[in-house]
């Protein structure tokens, strides 16, 4: 992610950079209410990222789940 690519929620943001650590690509493409997307290239499966969640806690479970489904392909 660039500079100005950070999720304005810290929780989210963590997420993201972990989701980055384990080797899945994170796509900012600000779209309504999308912030943008986790992206697993290996099988092209996605998870939405909201711009505001109503629970950032719930947000970042949700992308730590997809990290976990997708360990194992990238």
């Amino acid at each position: 992610m660039a500079l100005g690519d950070r999720h304005q929620k810290k929780d989210v943001e963590a997420a993201l950079k972990r989701a980055e650590a384990a080797g899945l690509k994170v796509k900012h493409e600000r779209n309504r209410h999308n912030w943008g997307a986790v992206i697993c290239c290996p099988c092209n499966d996605k998870f939405r990222v909201h711009c505001t969640p109503q629970s950032p806690g719930d947000e970042a479970k949700k992308i730590d789940v997809f990290i976990g489904k997708h360990r194992t392909c990238a």
